[in-house]
């Protein structure tokens, strides 16, 4: 009976253990599934898919109406005034080249590199320092071992006095050809910047046609409206007489009424273009003005494909930042592969050192050294290949701005061509649909027909207009991108668009 209750007592045991074992094995495998668990995935939408719920990943979305292009932007100068300014172009590039966020941020980036070239400067030029100095010092030489007969034990305490300039000096190949690089960098910044100014003059043209362009189709709406008023008018007053039907007054009175509203949304892009151009010059936004320039067809200078792209080549600034980035590249990369020659370096001081100023004496210590890489090529050879990799990035970037000038250009000049006949016929078609709407009005009040045809020579005549206004706006664009990609926005972008 014993022996079977032991036995009883050990299965038991070996119960408990077992159901342990299981216990902390389950618990190390739902620890390690915790700790291998992927994460949740990312939407296309830059969401986090979590259950039946999706979180944004980041904050950064743009809000709905604002824009992220920095040439869209300005920093407001000046006070707002009561009376109504008058801005031509000319004055409303001014404006933008002082104020846009596009330049003003773009010109930091010559401090930056300027900064970068005096780091560069201040590896070959001379580190001098000075440094001032008293103390004064009891030394035990039993504590450090020395005991001699006859010698004390302490001494001091003493005084100890030392002024002092340092002076450090390096030279070599690799750091003159670093020199050179930042120069190059320096200059790219510089023509980033010119680049800059010619996208803000480019920014700052095209919304101020856009202004013209609304206040263009404003003017239309307007005298849509009118005229559909006359219209129903007209066809109430036949209708009262008897000689028309009821419908024809109903007729007019739809196309009134889709006349005004076409009115309000042209007002209401013209107040949004408004609101868009004063941003990019940097003007508040309470100001009132008008434009003083308008609205007009106009040739564009002659010149031809060749001759353009001639200038571009010369007059670019984009262009021209990329020629010297190459060059850095290059100077870059001959500084790399110097650093496998010997290097120089001096080490100097000079100044007074005793127990006191009154009773110190002049010292100096020169030293000079010349130094020779005998096991870095490892880090030689990434400085190399690194270097490398950014001089054929740059090729290959200046290779593709080649091209990419070209196609501008050629792409400029087909959409200056085309837009110029589409604003000839555009006129055409408003002097035709004119004489249509003049036509069916008479033969309404002549009783001949009912207003249909009016209504329908008036929409033709919308049509019409609308498409004179949008192909004035093209052709005018096109001209500005004609003096952006030739590299002449700057300086001519007012001549382009015949401004004063």
């Amino acid at each position: 009976m014993k022996r079977s209750g032991s036995i009883r007592q050990v299965v038991r045991a070996d119960h408990r253990l077992a159901v342990l074992f299981v216990f902390f094995a389950s618990a190390g495998v739902l620890h390690a599934q915790i700790g291998q668990q992927p994460p949740p995935p990312v939407t296309q939408a830059g969401t986090v898919q979590t259950g039946t719920s999706s979180t944004p990943v980041s904050p950064s979305a743009t809000p709905s109406g604002t824009s992220s292009d920095p040439f869209s932007g300005s920093v407001v100068t000046g006070k707002t005034s009561d009376q109504v300014i008058s801005i031509s172009l000319k004055e409303a590039i001014n404006r933008g080249l002082k104020a846009n966020l596009g330049a003003l941020l773009t010109e930091q980036g010559i401090t930056g590199a300027r900064a970068q070239r005096w780091r560069a400067l201040q590896s070959m030029l001379p580190d001098v320092t000075a440094r001032v100095g008293e103390s004064v010092q009891q030394v035990n030489l039993a504590a450090s071992g020395i005991r001699f007969p006859g010698v004390p034990t302490v001494i001091g305490p003493f005084s100890n006095f030392d002024v002092r300039a340092y002076l450090t000096a390096n030279a070599g190949l690799t750091q003159y050809e670093s020199i050179r690089s930042s120069v190059e960098n320096l200059k790219a910044a510089q023509f980033s910047y010119q680049n800059a100014l010619e996208l803000v003059v480019y920014s700052v043209s095209n919304a101020y046609l856009q202004v013209l362009t609304a206040g263009a189709n404003v003017v239309n709406a307007q005298a849509q409206v009118q005229t559909a008023q006359a219209t129903l008018n007209q066809a109430e007053q036949m209708h009262q007489a008897g000689v028309t039907a009821k419908i024809d007054a109903l007729r007019a009175s739809v196309e009134l009424q889709a006349r005004q509203q076409d009115l309000i949304v042209a007002k209401n892009n013209l107040d949004k273009s408004r609101i868009a151009f004063a941003r990019t010059m940097g003007l508040p936004l309470e100001q009132k003005y008008e434009l003083a320039d308008p609205l007009q067809f106009t040739q564009a200078p002659a010149m031809t494909q060749e001759e353009a792209l001639h200038r571009a080549y010369l007059s670019r600034f984009d262009y021209r930042q990329a020629q010297a980035q190459v060059r850095a590249a290059e100077l870059s990369e001959r500084a790399a592969r110097f650093e496998r020659l010997p290097s120089l370096s001096f080490n100097g001081n000079y100044g007074d050192l005793g127990i006191s100023p009154g009773s110190s004496h002049g010292t100096f210590v020169a030293a000079g050294s010349l130094q020779v890489p005998v096991f870095e090529e490892g880090r030689i050879r990434g400085d190399i290949y690194q270097a490398q990799a950014t001089l054929k990035q740059n090729k290959d970037q200046l290779a593709d701005l080649e091209g990419r000038i070209n196609a501008e250009i050629r792409t400029a000049f087909l959409d200056m061509n085309a837009a110029s006949e589409q604003v000839q016929l555009a006129d055409s078609t408003v002097k035709l649909a004119q004489e249509e709407l003049s036509e069916a009005r008479e033969r309404f009040a002549a009783g001949v027909t009912d207003n249909l045809e009016v209504v329908q020579a008036q929409g033709s005549l919308v049509n019409a207009q609308n498409q004179y206004v949008s192909s004035l706006y093209v052709h005018n664009l096109a001209k500005l991108t004609l003096a952006r990609v030739v590299g002449e926005a700057r300086q001519n972008a007012a001549t382009y668009l015949g401004g004063k």
